[in-house]
């Protein structure tokens, strides 16, 4: 009786307003990855500050120990990603005997991943503004997307009631495995944010699917959400404290000085790293804040069979 009283049903709302904010957060999913590409990779400005936080990854973590750490990482990343979301898809695919959730979970993971190799290699490119010597476009962050988009199908199949712990644990992931690349050398920081922005998109997009389809729920089970919960709050929280720390981290970029990029001493790139890092950290949070948020609210319940 005591955990029945800490759940308590979803709010309500119209079909229209909630058909209206899932579309409304795909467009601003969508607008903010455009954003990011625009500055990022198309303005000297935002070229620079990434690859000097590039060089300062570099400079600073590609010592024998850090390095070894986040390459044994990302070696075993793709492997323990596709365990962890294979195994929770079969579970719930197991227990519910309901193939629906679980496919759609799947075809997230593809349309995420195919769709960051296809903007990566086919779509984007990346104009030579005399700041990289590497002008081959790297945006969006493969490995990250698949990180990403792994924690995602597992948060797609989570009960409502799981959910809160599975975003924060899994937007975690996603960071950690985000950081890595930057402290490798692979990725700058706004290819890992455009991952994550990619992932978000699809996400929603299967959100508003199911929420198309079966978004009435049909029994106490079904409604199960625990309001407010110690993993949302810290995910609220989280998301929060991402959004001012790129903000703060951001506007301290652009009015740090901008020489040219091979003249950066240790201490501009030891900045930059960290600017680096308190992007990816901080939007990792954000967006798993912001995606947590809609489904909490206008998900579609589980439905048992």
């Amino acid at each position: 009786m005591a955990m029945r009283s800490s759940i308590s049903p979803p709010p309500t709302a119209s079909a229209g307003r909630a058909l209206f904010l899932w579309c409304g957060a795909l467009v601003l999913v969508a607008a903010a990855f455009g954003v990011t590409f625009e500055f990022f990779v198309r303005t000297k400005l935002g070229q620079w500050i990434d690859e000097a936080a590039l060089l300062g990854g570099q400079a600073f973590l590609a010592a024998d120990k850090p390095r070894a750490s986040a390459l044994a990482f990302l070696d075993h990343m793709p492997a323990v990603s596709a365990l962890l979301a294979g195994g929770f898809v079969l579970i719930a695919l197991i227990r519910r005997r309901d193939f629906l959730r679980p496919g759609v979970a799947l075809m997230m993971m593809l349309g995420a991943t195919g769709s960051t190799q296809l903007l990566k290699h086919v779509l984007l490119e990346r104009p030579d503004l005399n700041i990289s010597a590497a002008s081959v476009n790297s945006f969006p962050s493969g490995h990250t997307t698949f990180a990403a988009a792994s924690m995602a199908a597992i948060f797609i199949v989570s009960p409502l009631a799981h959910r809160s712990w599975v975003a924060l644990l899994g937007w975690i992931y996603a960071a950690i495995a985000g950081a890595s690349t930057l402290v490798l050398g692979w990725h700058r920081p706004s290819d890992v944010i455009a991952a994550y922005l990619v992932v978000a998109w699809w996400c929603m997009v299967a959100g508003l699917f199911l929420h198309r389809l079966h978004g009435k729920p049909e029994a106490p089970r079904d409604a199960e959400r625990i309001i407010p919960s110690a993993a949302g709050r810290l995910l609220l929280f989280a998301g929060v404290a991402g959004a001012l720390v790129v903000l703060l981290f951001l506007c301290a970029a652009l009015s740090m000085p901008h020489p040219a990029i091979g003249t950066l001493g240790s201490v501009q790139l030891l900045f930059f790293l960290v600017v680096g890092l308190a992007l990816i950290l901080g939007s990792a949070m954000l967006v798993g804040m912001l995606v947590h948020g809609i489904f909490n609210r206008y998900g579609a319940p589980i439905r048992f069979r």
